[in-house]
């Protein structure tokens, strides 16, 4: 019986290793090392690491109550070219105003409010429109075919709205935010300048009649 020596013995065995560790190499996917430890892969970029865009940083929007006229409130000041004045009461859904120049033209005004806009119609046909402008308010006075423009204030006490009535006369005044007043006097069909008024002490006498003035809050029947 023949032996193999121990040399050639060695060889067979280091070449059966070599084979193996070849189709070892040939059969691991990519990406993954003999010993099959997978490559560390790169960490995914969340949404919260990232910067804010200018859309996630701009301001809110005004919201809808900002946009609606307060539920009560009265607005006060001078038309447009000196025209006269014109003072607007608003309580809840309902809205008064007057119109004066302060000499004889004269108009009072009942409407209704809706959101941030302003319509009333008087007994005589005349038509005011307005809309709330961030504090204040713009409009329309319509009187016998001509537009007073006016741009008006909210009126603090005591400035506002003032009226009076007696048996034979009716009287208003717009009594505004530097104390100035503007107001006619109406007796029949006869009007004139309105006496001055005294908003602590909302008394006049017109012809021996004692008439006591009161705030117009935008719900009254004018």
């Amino acid at each position: 019986m023949k032996h193999r020596s121990p040399l050639i013995t060695l060889a067979a065995v280091a070449l059966a290793f070599a084979i193996m560790f070849i189709v070892n190499m040939t059969a691991s996917p990519p990406g993954t090392s003999s010993t099959g430890t997978a490559s560390p892969a790169a960490a995914p970029t969340t949404a919260s690491a990232r910067s804010p865009s200018p859309a996630q940083t701009a301001a809110a929007p005004a919201s809808a109550e900002d946009r609606k006229l307060p539920q009560k409130i009265v607005y006060a000041g001078r038309a447009e070219d000196n025209a006269g004045a014109i003072a607007l009461a608003v309580l809840d859904d309902q809205a008064a105003a007057y119109f004066c120049d302060g000499r004889n033209v004269e108009s009072w005004f009942r409407g209704s409010v809706t959101e941030d806009e302003i319509s009333a119609k008087s007994k005589d046909g005349a038509t005011l429109e307005a809309k709330l402008d961030g504090n204040r308010v713009n409009g329309t006075v319509e009187i016998k075919s001509e537009k007073v423009k006016f741009e008006i204030n909210e009126a603090r006490k005591p400035a506002g709205l003032y009226r009076a009535r007696g048996s034979k006369t009716t009287i208003g005044w717009i009594v505004l935010e530097d104390g100035s007043q503007v107001g006619v006097q109406t007796t029949g069909t006869d009007s004139t300048a309105a006496p001055e008024l005294n908003p602590g002490n909302p008394q006049v006498t017109v012809d021996s009649e004692n008439l006591n003035a009161a705030p117009v809050n935008g719900d009254e029947g004018l």
